[in-house]
């Protein structure tokens, strides 16, 4: 009897040895090894290889991520050019070909400025989706030209602000030849890094550091408080205002546009106020969902530009903070 019960004892323990070595195996398979060590952004690319996007200090139309995306893209490009698909796309750059030259009355040339420009090969290519998560930033930041201007010359050392944009940048580019170096240019970490890069410039739900996508709820049209998340999402992303200062509290007539076929909205529209160069005036926001989420936020002002929703209240809004 005793030796049976240590035969028992034997069988559990080997079990036990079996399942935990089966689920360390099925964890190691869905989270591929992947290395930031040493990178003097290794925090931020950490967080982006994990799909930590909450914990992201900055939104995708920013300095930093612009940066962060078009040298990762170069480094792939110039680094591994062998693994770049078929249908790769070459990346381009801006020359001008028509300039307008102004001179003074002695004939002396007091401005010159370009009237025309092409789009020129720059002999690198890379994955054409890709490509096209740098044409989303690219529109977003060519609309916000002056807003981004406005914000670095309202900083209190301007000068200091550029200069520390060029050590920014020195540091991003060096970081994203290091990174492709450190894990391989077909390596399963190198490529969960980049699809959560791609994913973030495209305003989509990241892939999560065991593989899975992040959470997906049922949400209805009827059982959330629309208002509130109109309020909270507006005054959030008015912190970012360079001129006109939202007066909280103001969000009236938020109602959902359309809806998709499982009930959940997919477009809302909501008045507010504002307080800008005239005194105080009426906006409107028009707020966009993807699978109930919401995504994006066009105000009157630039009807056609997405500024992300804010992450954080996102996650919120998934996890029923917002229910009646």
């Amino acid at each position: 009897m005793a030796s049976l019960t240590h035969s028992k004892k034997q069988s559990l323990l080997l079990s036990f040895f079996i399942y935990c070595w089966a689920t360390l195996s099925v964890a190691s398979q869905n989270t591929p090894v992947f290395s930031a060590k040493g990178l003097y952004y290794e925090t931020l690319v950490t967080k982006i290889f994990k799909g930590d996007f909450i914990n992201i200090p900055f939104d995708r139309d920013e300095t930093t991520f612009v940066l962060l995306l078009n040298e990762y893209i170069d480094a792939y490009a110039i680094n591994c050019a062998n693994s770049l698909p078929a249908n790769k796309v070459e990346l381009m750059r801006a020359e001008c070909v028509r300039e307008r030259v102004t001179k003074d009355g002695y004939g002396w040339e007091i401005s010159r400025t370009c009237v025309e420009w092409v789009d020129v090969g720059r002999g690198l290519y890379a994955k054409p989706e890709m490509r096209n998560a740098q044409e989303v930033i690219e529109k977003s930041q060519s609309v916000d030209a002056f807003r981004n201007m406005y914000k670095m010359m309202s900083q209190k050392n301007p000068v200091g602000e550029a200069l520390s944009l060029v050590d920014k940048a020195k540091a991003i580019k060096s970081d994203m030849a290091t990174l492709i170096k450190l894990n391989g240019c077909k390596s399963d970490g190198l490529m969960r890094f980049e699809e959560n890069l791609r994913r973030f410039a495209t305003n989509k739900q990241p892939i999560l550091v065991n593989g899975e996508e992040a959470r997906k709820v049922s949400i209805s049209i009827n059982n959330q408080n629309f208002s509130k998340l109109a309020e909270d999402l507006v005054y959030e992303h008015s912190k970012k205002w360079a001129m006109n200062q939202y007066r909280r509290g103001s969000i009236t007539n938020a109602t959902i546009t359309k809806k998709d076929e499982q009930n959940r909205p997919m477009e809302m529209t909501a008045r507010y106020r504002y307080t800008g160069w005239s005194g105080e005036s009426t906006g409107t926001v028009r707020i966009t969902f993807v699978e109930g989420l919401p995504e994006c936020l066009y105000f009157h002002d630039f009807p056609s530009t997405c500024r992300t929703a804010d992450r954080k209240l996102v996650a919120q809004f998934a996890n029923g903070s917002y229910k009646k």
